[in-house]
């Protein structure tokens, strides 16, 4: 097995779960700002969330070439396959950090789930208070 390809991947996956530690509570003040319409803190929390989610792109491509150089999908399956053929010590040290990550992602689905509820709400009540007719566009607002 390619060791530098299984560090990468694994390394990888540490540096995941670390962002998604930031990301997570970037989520929850972002939910915050937009109750309270803080625009220019919300515009600058979402460019620190960007930022993170631009390096989780990343880090997921490197470890989909890492998981490819080992010939392994990059699925849910090739994990498995690959937490198979580690030593026992290292599989399960390897689990624990990608059941970490899985964890994170899904709270982290979970706040933007939510985020995006409260945004759908405000706009509703825009289009509500604004009476307009076409649901779908928004009224002649000067952009920054």
């Amino acid at each position: 097995m390619n060791q530098t390809a299984l560090k990468h991947i694994i390394a990888g996956l540490q540096h995941d779960a670390d962002l998604l530690q930031q990301l997570s509570p970037m989520l929850q003040k972002q939910y915050v700002l937009m109750s309270m319409r803080q625009s220019n803190e919300l515009e600058l929390l979402n460019q620190k969330a960007a930022m993170l989610l631009e390096q989780l792109h990343r880090n997921a491509t490197e470890r989909y070439q890492a998981m490819s150089v080992l010939r392994l999908q990059p699925t849910q399956q090739g994990f498995e396959r690959l937490l198979s053929s580690l030593p026992e010590k290292i599989r399960e040290a390897s689990q624990q950090l990608l059941d970490k990550v899985q964890r994170h992602t899904e709270l982290c689905q979970q706040l933007n789930q939510k985020n995006g509820e409260l945004l759908a709400h405000q706009r509703q009540l825009m289009q509500n208070l604004l009476g307009m007719d076409n649901k779908t566009s928004y009224p002649d607002m000067p952009l920054g």
